[in-house]
C-alpha cells in the first residue's frame, strides 16, 4: 500500500520528455556509439540508445494499440534497428512519436500499467517514460564532463514515482527485519515522504505541506534533482545530507533499480 503525492499535467509531462530527448540526443552525438557508459557498465552508447528506444516504441503501442497484457505486444513493434550514424536520429524519432501518441490518446482509455498505485493510464505512461528518459539521458551524459540537473517538480515528481510506485512493488528486493524507516525531505519543492521498510512490501506515506515529519532512522535532504539522481544510483551523496542511520539508506540504494521496463 502507498500514497502519492499526485503527478503533474500531462502537458508538463509531454513538454519535460521533448526537453530529454533534446539532452539524449546531444550527448550521442557527442560520444559516439562505442563510448562505456560509467553508470552501466555493460553497456555501450549504442546499447544504451537501442534499450531506451526500444522501450519508447514499446510503450507508444501500448498506449496508441490499448494492449491490456505485454503478451498482446505486436512482435514487430521495434521496427528495422538503427545504423551507428543513425543512432541520435531514431532515438529522436521515437520520442517524438511517443509523444504525439500519448498527446492524441483519450484520456479517459485504458491500456496495461505497472508499478503500485499507478495513476490513469495516459498519464502513467507519460509519467514513466519521462523518467525512465530522463535517468537513462544522466547515463548517456555521463559519457562526458557535465549533466544537467532536473527541474525541481520534474525531480520531485520523479521521486514520488520512486517511493511510492516502485518500492512498494509486491516482489520486491526491499525488505528488512526489523523493520526501518526512510524520510526524504525537498530543500527547493514540496515534497516529504516516509517510507516504511519491513518483511513485508515497503509503505511509503506521502506527508502534506506542513504537516509533522514523523520520526525515522534515516532522513535524507537535499535538493530535488541531487536526491532523484542519487536514490537511483546515478550520483554519489556528496550533495546531500543524511542524518540517523545512514546504512538504511544504502539498504534502499542496494535494492531498487532502475531495470529495463
Amino acid at each position: 500500500m502507498s500514497t502519492q503525492r499526485g503527478v503533474l499535467e500531462l502537458d508538463d509531462y509531454l513538454s519535460a520528455l521533448d526537453t530529454e530527448r533534446e539532452l539524449f540526443v546531444v550527448a550521442i552525438a557527442a560520444a559516439g556509439p562505442d563510448a562505456p557508459i560509467p553508470s552501466c557498465p555493460e553497456w555501450t552508447m549504442r546499447d544504451l540508445v537501442h534499450h531506451q528506444g526500444d522501450v519508447h516504441r514499446w510503450a507508444a503501442v501500448i498506449v496508441g494499440d490499448r494492449i491490456a497484457k505485454p503478451s498482446a505486444i505486436p512482435e514487430d513493434y521495434l521496427g528495422p534497428v538503427p545504423s551507428d550514424s543513425e543512432l541520435a536520429d531514431w532515438l529522436g524519432t521515437g520520442i517524438d512519436e511517443l509523444i504525439a501518441v500519448l498527446r492524441s490518446a483519450e484520456p479517459d482509455m485504458h491500456c496495461f500499467t505497472f508499478l503500485a498505485d499507478p495513476p490513469r493510464p495516459v498519464l502513467f505512461w507519460a509519467r514513466r517514460q519521462l523518467h525512465e528518459t530522463g535517468i537513462h539521458r544522466v547515463d548517456a551524459q555521463c559519457t562526458g564532463s557535465h549533466i544537467s540537473a532536473f527541474s525541481a517538480p520534474v525531480a520531485a515528481d520523479g521521486i514520488d514515482e520512486l517511493l511510492t510506485g516502485f518500492a512498494p512493488r509486491k516482489h520486491t528486493p526491499l525488505h528488512s527485519d526489523p523493520p526501518v524507516t526512510l524520510v526524504v525531505a525537498l530543500h527547493d519543492a514540496p515534497g516529504v515522504w516516509h517510507t516504511t521498510i519491513s518483511d513485508a512490501p515497503p509503505v511509503t506515506v506521502s506527508l502534506a505541506v506542513g504537516e509533522d515529519r514523523p520520526a525515522a532512522d534515516c532522513t535524507l535532504a537535499g535538493s530535488a534533482s541531487d536526491i532523484h539522481t542519487a536514490l537511483w544510483n546515478r550520483q554519489g551523496l556528496e550533495h546531500l545530507s543524511i542524518t540517523g542511520d545512514a546504512s538504511v539508506l544504502d539498504l534502499f540504494r542496494n535494492n531498487v533499480h532502475m531495470r529495463g521496463r
